[in-house]
Order: C-alpha cells, then structure tokens, then sequence
C-alpha cells in the first residue's frame, strides 16, 4: 500500500516538473516572437551596410540567410558547451 503513495508523489514531483518547464517553454517563446521583427531589423540593416543592397527582395534573403548561419553558429557552439565529456550524445 506504501508503494501506491510513493508512485502518486513521483508522479506529482514529475507533473509539476514538467508543468514548470511547459510554462517557461511557452514564455520564452513569447520572448521570442516580441524580439523576431526588432532582430530582423537590425540583421537587414547590417547586410544592407554590409553589401550596399538597395533590392528590398534581396535584402529580406540576405537577411535571413544571416540570421540563420548566425543561429546554427550558436547551436554548435552551445551543443559543443553542453556535451557531456566521454559520451557521444546517444547514450
């Protein structure tokens, strides 16, 4: 009979953990979304003083094809900080 309230106070410390982490998943993609037009501004401006593009179309390319080589830098440099030492990130 213990066992069944040891599993209802797994399940509960689980729930709220995951609870917790629903909660702040959905306010930093809030964030996120805020900033999304202020950091396209700001990437378009530097390409455009970059390459001295005046072509609106191009521009709004150029712009994202930045903002997503600056972002996969940051995967790889965050994954790269965050590995485990000796695993192989499949364990």
């Amino acid at each position: 009979m213990l066992q069944v309230f040891n599993v209802g106070r797994r399940f509960r410390k689980e729930f709220r953990k995951q609870l917790r982490m629903l909660i702040v998943v959905t306010l930093g993609f809030t964030i996120a979304f805020s900033w999304r037009q202020t950091t396209f501004d700001l990437s378009q401006s530097f390409v455009e003083w970059v390459t001295k593009t005046q072509n609106s179309a191009l521009s709004t390319v150029l712009t994202s094809t930045f903002i997503t080589l600056l972002s996969l830098l940051l995967i790889m440099v965050t994954s790269n900080f965050f590995k485990d030492s000796g695993s192989n990130g499949y364990d």
